[in-house]
């Protein structure tokens, strides 16, 4: 059932359903009708009355969110009701109930409860949920979220419902816990919004502090790397000679590795399908605690040394952008140009230099190359062969010292095992079923229950597979790189 996804279904990608530059926009002051994000207990007995100017508003799409942690998990003497959206002509429009199963939904006056399953135990950790209401009388397009995932689907009738002296009941009879980043929208909300409101946590002063690299890449415990950049990115990711030279570098520091390189991508344009989300989004999506570029070749072959000043604005704004996320940055020096793109080497080494002075100005490092490319090492003067891409993951690897060797191939084949269950987790096929323009059609539902939605939740069981291959990848790193811990 796992590779349903990837294997049922032939995508032919079409322009609805493919490129948005950058990533898709999401501005979550949009429509917000109200909002409480202090953490609050879940048994409170004050009410969270709607402002007065919501009275007589309509509401046709809409969206509640709101993330809840419970102490414990409510068995069949607790678990009333943690939320609820009363409207005071109308009685209750929305409940939330939590229990034994998991959670349910009920839209009242429409007959319709929506029950959602969630893995127990729900205790000591946080859930954020996202009711989302987009009317179509055809496609079923309303929703609940739970943790940025889709978990079930349905159509709702068109017709507005009015707000009169609403307010929220945020009480628990007889379940501690918390409440938190509670929202009312007059406008269903997109996936990428949906997935920053999953993002945030509710406890920002007990993240760690992060601290930028000084002078080299010594990495930390746990500390998540992501790879930015274009084609020669991802063919250094794919090879991955820079990977295990990481990994055996820092023995039992369970560290990670994500690709979020993308073919084509530029500091002008990383194209994503719809609904995929920008780069600040999906860095945070992968934890990102430290941030790899690699750009300016394709950079200098569409632009020429003309395109100096523009590259580097671009630059500049990409760098902040990843800044926002993590200090932890580094800068990779372009490899060079072989054969008739050579006359190109020139130009590659100013945009090089700018990418220097980018680094040095924002507290970043810069990875130098180290002289030409062996021969052999393109396939054309431009695209790098497993020979260039050792070679270029060599040079990376300078930053953090050590034995810069070809590392093991047992090493090696489990990095590309995981890389490529990651690549499948992150930007799988069939996109357009799974989140994009396609979400409604009847092969990306369960053929038993139409509500309910199988891809989002089968592509969150790889999961568990990348971190048991990561196990595996630590586990041999330990023994090439030093004495377990």
């Amino acid at each position: 059932m796992l590779y349903r996804c990837l294997l049922g279904i032939t995508l032919l990608l079409t322009s609805s359903a493919t490129a948005q530059v950058s990533g898709d926009v999401s501005d979550l002051q949009a429509g917000l009708v109200a909002k409480w994000d202090e953490v609050r207990p879940l048994d409170i007995e004050k009410t969270l009355r709607l402002p007065t100017e919501t009275e007589g508003m309509k509401l046709e799409d809409f969206a509640v969110a709101f993330a809840f942690q419970v102490e414990k998990a409510p068995d069949k003497h607790h678990g009333s009701h943690i939320l609820a959206l009363i409207n005071e002509s109308q009685s209750r429009l929305l409940d939330w109930q939590l229990g034994t199963k998991g959670f349910s939904i009920t839209l009242e006056g429409r007959g319709f409860g929506h029950p959602v399953a969630v893995s127990q135990p729900m205790e000591g950790r946080w859930w954020q949920v996202v009711l989302n209401v987009k009317r179509d009388a055809r496609q079923a397009l309303s929703g609940i979220w739970v943790n940025g995932v889709e978990m079930n689907s349905w159509r709702e009738t068109p017709g507005p419902m009015v707000l009169t002296r609403a307010l929220f009941d945020p009480g628990s009879r007889g379940l501690g816990g918390q409440i938190t980043n509670l929202r009312l929208y007059n406008r269903a909300l997109t996936r990428p919004e949906i997935l920053e409101l999953a993002a945030m946590t509710p406890m920002t002063d007990l993240k760690t502090k992060l601290e930028p690299f000084t002078g080299s890449m010594k990495l930390m415990t746990e500390e998540v790397v992501a790879v930015l950049g274009g084609t020669e990115a991802m063919a250094m990711m794919e090879e991955g000679t820079m990977e295990a030279l990481m990994l055996t570098q820092f023995p039992g520091s369970r560290v990670k590795v994500r690709s979020l390189a993308w073919e084509a991508d530029t500091v002008f344009r990383q194209d994503r399908p719809m609904n995929f989300g920008g780069l600040k989004q999906q860095l945070v999506r992968s934890a990102a605690t430290a941030a790899m570029l690699m750009f300016g070749r394709q950079e200098c072959l569409e632009r020429g040394e003309a395109g100096l000043t523009e590259f580097r604005a671009a630059l500049e704004k990409l760098v902040k952008l990843c800044a926002e996320v993590t200090p932890r940055l580094v800068l990779v020096e372009p490899p060079a140009f072989e054969g008739e793109l050579a006359q190109h080497n020139a130009t590659l080494k100013k945009y090089a230099a700018v990418m220097a002075e980018v680094a040095k100005a924002h507290g970043a490092l810069f990875a130098t190359q180290d002289g030409d490319l062996k021969q052999g090492s393109t396939r054309d003067g431009l695209n790098l062969t497993s020979t260039g891409a050792t070679q270029l993951g060599m040079n990376v690897a300078k930053l953090w010292g050590g034995d810069v060797k070809v590392p093991d191939a047992r090493l090696k084949t489990l990095i590309g095992e995981k890389n490529r269950l990651w690549h499948r987790y992150w930007r799988p096929a069939n996109w357009a079923f799974l989140h994009g323009d396609r979400t409604a059609q009847p092969s990306s539902r369960d053929h038993s229950d139409p509500t309910q939605r199988w891809f989002p939740g089968e592509v969150e069981q790889f999961k568990p597979l990348i971190d048991a291959k990561e196990n595996e990848l630590w586990k041999l790193a330990n023994e090439l790189g030093g004495k377990l811990p």
